[in-house]
C-alpha cells in the first residue's frame, strides 16, 4: 500500500510498496532475524517500508498502523469477520439517538511497564490528538465527537470540553454531535487508543520514536526498533489482560523493500508471506495453491496542487484533460497483470453496499464517467491553455521511489499525457516518507498517492476532500461538496438511503470538477505459508491481527 493517510497507511495510506532495486548484500541482509525462528512458533512477516512512528496521535500510514494494532488495543477490537467486539472495554451501550456512548473498562488493566491503565488514559489520549499543538493528521477521524472540530480549529481552547469524560477509573462516557455509523469501527482504530500520560509526559516529542519510547496495552510489545533499523520483533505482553489467548511466541518483522528478495526469502522459509508485486511474479504464481487474493479496499489516485502555486492546475479544463488522458486499463495491466481494477471513482469496489444492497462503487459509477479519450483531452487541454494565457505547460508527477507500482504508472502517464499539445511531463521519485511529507506541505505539482479504508463506509474516502481538510493535500474546494459530506455525516448519518444519495452526489462532484484522478482499485496477490494458521486479515483499518495465529508442524 502506498499510503493510509487517512495512510490509510493511509492513509490504512494503498498498494504494497516494494522497490525494484536489489538491496546490497542480497538475502544475507535479512537472514539474521529469521534464521532461529523459522521452525518455532514465531511468525516471520515482511514490512514493505520503514516503520515511521508508534506515537498513536501521529500514526498515519498502514505499516505503523499494522504494528500499533497489534501492540495496542482499543476500547473495542474486531472479530474475524470485522465486526466490533469487546477489547479493553468489557461492555458498552449507547442512547437511542446514538449520541451518548458508555464504555465499561475491564478491571486491573495495565500497561506493559506496569502502570495502571484507567479511563483517564483515554481522555488524555483523545485530548492530545485533537489539540492543534499536537499536529495530528488523524484528527479528521474525530469529527462528530462533541467539540473536536472546534478544539482542533482553535476556536475552542478548552480541551476538557471534548466529548469524552471519565466519571470513574473504569467508565467512559462519550458524547457525539451527531450519530456516527462508523463509531464502533473507529474504537478499534489506533487513533482512538489510550495513551499513558505518566510515561509520555517525560518524553515530549520523542514519544513513539523507538520501541523503548512507548508502552503497550495489547497482545504484544514492540522490541528492537531504534527508529530506523530494518528488523524488530513483537513479543507477547505479559501484562495484556487476555494474554492466554495469544497462540504464538511472537512475530519477527523485516523491512523488505525488494520484491525479488521478498520472494526469495519466502521460498527459503524465511518469511511466512510475501506480496507479489511484479507482473512476472504474478504470472509465475497465479495458479499456486498458496496464493491468496486480498481486496485491499484501497485506491491509487493522482492529486493536483490547486493552491494556485502551480500554473494550469487551477483550471478545470486542464485537469479534465489530464483525467481523460489517463489510460487506467493500461496502467492496471502494467502494475499488476490486470489484478488491480481501473477505478471509476475514489471509493473502491467491495468496500460497502448501498441501502438497496448494490455495491456502492458500482452505484456511484452511474454518475461518473472516468474514461480514456485522448481526442477529447486534446481539445480541452488547448482550451484550458488559452484560458490561462499559456502556449505550453510543464508538470512534474511525484511518486514513491520504494514502490514497484510507481515507475510503470508514471511512465504510462507520461506517455499518454504528453500527447496533449504543449505539455511536458517530468517524473520525480522520492522515498515514501518524503512523498508523504511533500503531500502534507503541498510541496508537489501532481502526486501519485493512495488511500486504504479506515472503516467500511464511503466517507472514509470522501472525507478527504472537504475544504481545508487535513488530508486534502491538493486543496480542492467546493462548498456544495462540503455540504454533501456534512449532510452524510450529520443529518443523514443513520438514514442509509439519504446518506448514500449524498455520497454518490459527492463522487459525481469530484468527477465533474476533475478534483482528483482515480487510477485503480487495489488488490494484493499474496503467497502465504500453509503451515501458518489463524492470521486475521481485514480490508479496512489495521490489516492483520496476529494473536490468534500459530504454526503447525
Amino acid at each position: 500500500m502506498v499510503k493510509k493517510r487517512k495512510v490509510s497507511l493511509g492513509k490504512r495510506i494503498g498498494i504494497t510498496v516494494l522497490a525494484v532495486v536489489i538491496l546490497a548484500g542480497g538475502f544475507a541482509a535479512y537472514d539474521t532475524l529469521s534464521r532461529k525462528s523459522s521452525s518455532s512458533n514465531v511468525l516471520n512477516e515482511p514490512l514493505a517500508t520503514d516503520l515511521t512512528t508508534q506515537d498513536l496521535s501521529q500514526v498515519i500510514d498502514e505499516y505503523s498502523s499494522q504494528i500499533a494494532g497489534n501492540v495496542q488495543e482499543g476500547l473495542l477490537s474486531r472479530t474475524a469477520s470485522g465486526t466490533a467486539k469487546a477489547g479493553l472495554a468489557k461492555s458498552w451501550s449507547h442512547s437511542k439517538d446514538g449520541l451518548t456512548w458508555t464504555f465499561h473498562l475491564r478491571k486491573s488493566l495495565k500497561w506493559s511497564n506496569g502502570d495502571s491503565l484507567t479511563a483517564s488514559d483515554f481522555v488524555y489520549a483523545w485530548q492530545r490528538t485533537v489539540n492543534p499543538k499536537t499536529g495530528s493528521q488523524n484528527v479528521y477521524l474525530y469529527s462528530g465527537i462533541k467539540n473536536a472540530d472546534a478544539i482542533n480549529s482553535g476556536n475552542n481552547k478548552d480541551l476538557s470540553s471534548l466529548g469524552i469524560k471519565a466519571p470513574n477509573s473504569h467508565t467512559l462516557v462519550i458524547t457525539l454531535e451527531h450519530p456516527m455509523p462508523q463509531f464502533e469501527n473507529l474504537m478499534a482504530t489506533p487513533a482512538f487508543f489510550a495513551q499513558d500520560k505518566k510515561f509520555e509526559s517525560k518524553l515530549g516529542k520523542k514519544v513513539g520514536t523507538s520501541a523503548a519510547d512507548q508502552v503497550y496495552d495489547g497482545p504484544y510489545k514492540l522490541v528492537g526498533w531504534n527508529g530506523s533499523n530494518k528488523s524488530f520483533k513483537l513479543i507477547p505482553n505479559s501484562n495484556y489482560w487476555n494474554k492466554k489467548a495469544v497462540k504464538n511466541d511472537g512475530v519477527n518483522f523485516q523491512v523488505v523493500t525488494d520484491p525479488i528478495a521478498g520472494l526469495g526469502l519466502y521460498n527459503k522459509n524465511k518469511l511466512d508471506q510475501t506480496t507479489l508485486s511484479t507482473n512476472a511474479q504474478i504470472k509465475k504464481y497465479k495458479n499456486s495453491k498458496n496464493l491468496k487474493i486480498y481486496n485491499e479496499s484501497g485506491t491509487s489516485y493522482l492529486e493536483y496542487n490547486q493552491t494556485g502555486k502551480v500554473a494550469g492546475l487551477t483550471n478545470q479544463k486542464i485537469r479534465e484533460a489530464l483525467n481523460l488522458a489517463t489510460d487506467r486499463s493500461t496502467i492496471s495491466q502494467e502494475v499488476s497483470e490486470g489484478l488491480d481494477s481501473p477505478a471509476s471513482g475514489i471509493t473502491p469496489a467491495g468496500l460497502s453496499k448501498t441501502s438497496s444492497g448494490e455495491d456502492f462503487a458500482k452505484a456511484a459509477s452511474k454518475s461518473t464517467g472516468y474514461s480514456y479519450n485522448i481526442s477529447k483531452a486534446k481539445k480541452l487541454f488547448a482550451q484550458g491553455l488559452k484560458e490561462i494565457g499559456l502556449k505550453k505547460l510543464t508538470l512534474t508527477i511525484e511518486a514513491s521511489s520504494d514502490s514497484s507500482a510507481s515507475k510503470p504508472t508514471l511512465d504510462t502517464l507520461q506517455q499518454t499525457w504528453q500527447e496533449l499539445p504543449g505539455l511536458t511531463v517530468k517524473e520525480k521519485f522520492v522515498p515514501f516518507k518524503q512523498r508523504m511529507q511533500d503531500q502534507e506541505n503541498h510541496n508537489f505539482e501532481v502526486v501519485l498517492g493512495g488511500w486504504s479504508a479506515d472503516y467500511a463506509e464511503p466517507l472514509t474516502f470522501l472525507n478527504m476532500f472537504i475544504s481545508g481538510g487535513g488530508n486534502n493535500d491538493g486543496s480542492y474546494t467546493n462548498k456544495t461538496y462540503d455540504k454533501l459530506i456534512a449532510s452524510a455525516s450529520n443529518k443523514n448519518a443513520l438514514n442509509d438511503k439519504a446518506r448514500t444519495d449524498n455520497e454518490i452526489a459527492a463522487e459525481k462532484l469530484l468527477y465533474k470538477d476533475s478534483a482528483i484522478d482515480p487510477i485503480y482499485w487495489m488488490n494484493a496477490a499474496t503467497l502465504t505459508n500453509p503451515k501458518v494458521k489463524g492470521v486475521q486479515y481485514f480490508s479496512s483499518g489495521v490489516w492483520y491481527y496476529y494473536m490468534h495465529a500459530y504454526r503447525v508442524k
